[in-house]
């Protein structure tokens, strides 16, 4: 009895080892097909990354838009605006003297000075003007006319601060008057040059550059309307002194716009 089953069980043994060992055979098969086909999809994967990588979604399109722009701005050095035309020196320059001619009028002492620093910075904005003038000729019509306002206020305001050395009348405050009106009417003109419809596209820059120069020249006005009266007068150097600095600001985004486009 003992001897029968033991014959039964080497053959059961012999029944079930090779069914096993054909199992085992076949699955180490499909292993390795598996482990081929992962390393076909590993070296085919650099690939599938790049085809996605070249579907690029808006957004991204629009980050690197940006990133450009920043990079634009980062890239201006010193010596892009020492490359840039004369013009864009006497009118940068003009625009920091106004700034120190209007800080002059607060001080009884430094008023003659101020006034002179005004006839000089109107002497080198003049220059500027004129050169913006015979470059635009009639081509754009508005720039032009804004060119020739600010060309006849610059010589307005060199008359009548060279006048403002020697007397302190209604005929000094007048030829401040009329020049700041030319300046805002140059403004005025220049701002129309931009297409209202479109003024979503407009480079923010130009904008810039544009209401600067037309709030300068509003504070120009207003300030000179002020010297009418005695107890204004503070508060007429300060408009100048406001109105000086956008007109800087404008003259300083007027060098950025240059250098972006040229350089």
């Amino acid at each position: 009895m003992h001897k029968q089953r033991s014959i039964n069980k080497a053959d059961i043994c012999e029944e079930v080892y090779p069914t096993l060992h054909k199992y085992r055979k076949g699955n180490s098969q499909v292993g390795t097909f598996l482990k081929k086909e992962d390393n076909s999809a590993l070296k085919n994967s650099p690939q599938i990354y790049n085809d996605s990588k070249k579907k690029k979604s808006p957004s991204s399109n629009k980050s690197k838009k940006l990133h450009k722009k920043y990079e634009n701005i980062s890239k201006i050095k010193m010596e892009n605006f020492l490359k840039c035309p004369m013009a864009y020196h006497t009118n940068f320059l003009g625009t920091i003297l106004f700034v120190i001619g209007s800080v002059f009028f607060l001080f009884s002492n430094l008023y003659i000075y101020g006034c002179l620093i005004f006839a000089f910075a109107c002497v080198l904005c003049f220059y500027s003007n004129l050169v913006g003038a015979t470059n635009i000729k009639l081509k754009r019509k508005n720039e032009f006319y804004g060119f020739i306002c600010y060309i006849i206020g610059c010589l307005i305001f060199i008359i009548g601060s060279i006048y403002s050395c020697f007397k302190d009348d209604y005929y000094a405050v007048g030829s401040f008057i009329i020049g700041s009106l030319f300046f805002l009417i140059g403004a005025f003109l220049f701002f129309f040059t931009i297409n209202l419809k479109k003024i979503k596209c407009v480079n923010y820059k130009i904008l810039i550059v544009f209401i600067s120069n037309f709030i300068g020249g509003v504070l120009f006005t207003v300030g000179s309307i002020f010297f009418l009266y005695s107890n204004l007068y503070i508060e007429a150097c300060y408009c100048f002194i406001i109105g000086s600095v956008l007109f800087t600001l404008a003259t300083w985004f007027d060098y950025i716009i240059y250098i972006n486009d040229t350089f």
